[in-house]
């Protein structure tokens, strides 16, 4: 066998280049921009810009092959070749500016949902688009097996070429004691997955697109693994289905939400192995396979009805999110497929085309995946709200108003609280909604029930606090409407609050003598109890006394001096001013008490401390801080 030469290498390099220019710059571009970000890390201070454009270069790669074959396959010509390339430019540097340029009130998630969307759908393009017209189903099918093992030979190479490199640093390394930067293995790893792997896959896409009908390439190893890899894993998968189903109907117990999921996956695995072993069916002695590509589509029926109901089930209790949503349109797909190929019809192109049209459909309009799962929670915020008369038509009753000059922090104007006024099932679920809007919608539907433009109020806060220390949105929009922001658990009326202090990392210590640093938890660990404590001041012993009731103060307690700290009024000032968000924040002065006796001055300082609330009974947990003493003269 003769290996090729470099020439021959090197010229089948630059013909793929010539031919999928855009395609290969993409990948360059993503490539490069990552490394960036990698090696630029702790300088970037806004490194959304960046992640957008990796992004969108990375959804170039599928995006320019489709322009390209698409043309290629239609005989267009390189002038109007180029103007569908500038096209595509113009759609990926639109897509560009929908997504976040930066990190701040409004979400951040919902535009990368929908660029994962148009990624599957590119993806799925690439699949169909030189077959769009009628008939040539074995060349759309030689086509894809051409994808297909060129996308797992290429990973081989690239699998290879990356573990070689590897070794050889290692190899550097370990001989020569050369310092290798742990960054430069993931480099690597980009740059060969994503520029060397994309350029090795496109150089051996064929150029005729015609040809590939009059082409009768079987590989009998892709029949082999369909046949006794696949198969038999789809219809084991089958029968845990089915046993599902007759347990279902025999004990009448309600189907669970993941089995929409298991189902789904199932469906489109049966598919995918249908679609390798299709053209197999027309060889003698594999008739077997067209009629159980047939009877597959009718097996399916059942387990169709069953992800509705499962589905239906989860909707009727806690409305559509986009999650469901995308589940509720995979069944409906999933029953069109299935008419499709029981009515008689068995063009394999509908599959992936139609999934495309789908996943088209619901990602833009007032009936997208978007619009109608925010609709869906907000409406059931709303009901929630109004049956506990919290909302009145769409404006918050006892609504808490925040001190606008207590900003960064947040500290309320008035003393509202609507705690009580639904169950806490309804409560969870309204915290539920909001970190749900919070995560994937933002908050701008319901913003209009606040007196308060309470979007200005959480920007201001988030700009002059660091990352770490800002408030969730979800947290004041729930905090807002006189309702604590967490989670009450069924059969207990338990809750716990932690705070902190924000302290500098040095803590000044000019104008004491002594620094002493405790750490306190629990009640009746012996350890942790404070009066087995000693501090020794000037040869003084002076005894740590804490009994972990929130009543109680830190006594300080010598041979002949006792100093009492008031830690006591600290922790219910703070509590009855912070507890309706948990771990929050505290300014450093509202967390310190000073106190003195004849023979020292005290300062104590908490950094923290956490509650244990039963019933209506206040106890703390924890406790944490510094004390500094200064000696009298």
């Amino acid at each position: 066998m003769k290996l090729p030469s470099l020439q021959y290498l090197a010229s089948h390099a630059t013909h793929a280049f010539l031919r999928f220019p855009l395609t290969i710059v993409s990948s360059l571009v993503a490539v490069v921009v990552s490394i960036y970000m990698i090696e630029y890390r702790e300088e970037i201070k806004n490194i959304f810009p960046l992640i957008n454009v990796s992004l969108v270069a990375a959804l170039g790669i599928p995006f320019y092959f489709c322009v390209t074959v698409f043309a290629e396959k239609k005989k267009i010509g390189q002038k109007n070749l180029w103007l569908l390339r500038f096209l595509a430019s113009f759609a990926l540097l639109a897509l560009y500016f929908t997504l976040p340029g930066s990190e701040d009130t409004q979400n951040t998630s919902l535009p990368y949902i929908r660029y994962g969307i148009y990624n599957v759908t590119i993806h799925l393009l690439v699949s169909f688009v030189p077959f769009l017209t009628k008939g040539q189903m074995n060349g759309f099918w030689q086509y894809n097996r051409i994808l297909f093992i060129r996308f797992l030979t290429a990973i081989l190479y690239s699998g290879f070429l990356f573990v070689g490199l590897v070794l050889a640093l290692f190899a550097l390394k370990l001989l020569f004691d050369v310092k290798i930067p742990d960054e430069l293995y993931f480099e690597m790893f980009i740059v060969i997955g994503g520029f060397f792997n994309t350029w090795f896959f496109v150089a051996g896409i064929p150029e005729d697109f015609d040809a590939l009908e009059d082409l009768h390439a079987y590989p009998k190893g892709l029949k082999i693994f369909s046949q006794f890899i696949l198969l038999p894993l789809l219809i084991l998968y089958l029968v845990i289905l089915y046993g599902y189903g007759i347990k279902i109907v025999a004990l009448w117990d309600w189907p669970k939400g993941m089995v929409a999921y298991l189902i789904t996956c199932v469906s489109v695995l049966g598919m995918f192995t249908l679609l390798f072993i299709f053209p197999y069916s027309k060889m003698e002695g594999n008739s077997w396979i067209k009629q159980f590509s047939r009877i597959y589509y009718y097996v399916l029926i059942p387990l169709v009805i069953l992800l509705f109901i499962a589905i239906s089930m989860r909707l009727s209790d806690y409305g559509i999110t986009i999650n469901r949503y995308a589940i509720f349109a995979l069944g409906v797909w999933l029953s069109i497929v299935c008419l499709y190929f029981i009515s008689g019809r068995n063009n394999i192109k509908f599959i992936p085309i139609s999934l495309a049209v789908v996943l088209v459909i619901i990602s833009f309009g007032p009936w997208s995946i978007f619009s109608v799962s925010e609709r869906s929670q907000v409406n059931r915020l709303k009901t929630i709200l109004q049956k506990a008369q919290i909302l009145e038509g769409e404006k918050v009753m006892g609504e808490v108003y925040w001190i606008p000059d207590s900003l960064p922090n947040l500290q309320p104007a008035n003393l509202v609280s609507n705690e009580g006024l639904m169950a806490d099932s309804l409560h969870n679920e309204v915290k539920s909604i909001l970190d749900y809007l919070d995560n994937h919608h933002g908050f701008s539907s319901i913003q209009g029930w606040y007196q308060q433009d309470l979007d200005a109020i959480i920007t201001k806060n988030h700009t002059q606090k660091d990352r770490w220390e800002r408030l969730g949105e979800a947290e004041v929009y729930m905090r807002s409407l006189g309702l604590k922001y967490q989670y009450k658990y069924k059969n207990t009326n338990d809750s716990y609050f932690s705070f902190y202090a924000k302290l500098p990392n040095a803590v000044p210590v000019k104008g004491f003598d002594y620094l002493f640093s405790f750490d306190f938890y629990g009640p009746h660990s012996v350890r942790n109890n404070g009066e087995n404590t000693e501090i020794i001041v000037n040869e003084d012993v002076y005894r740590f006394y804490y009994s972990f009731l929130s009543h109680d103060p830190i006594l300080l307690i010598g041979e002949k001096d006792t100093i009492t700290l008031p830690v006591n009024e600290i922790v219910e000032e703070v509590y009855s001013k912070y507890s309706a968000g948990s771990n929050s924040k505290i300014p450093a002065a509202e967390m310190r008490v000073t106190a003195s006796s004849e023979k020292v001055y005290v300062k104590l300082e908490i950094k923290n401390f956490s509650t244990n609330n039963v019933g209506d009974s206040m106890s703390v947990s924890s406790v944490a801080g510094n004390i500094f003493l200064k000696v009298k003269q």
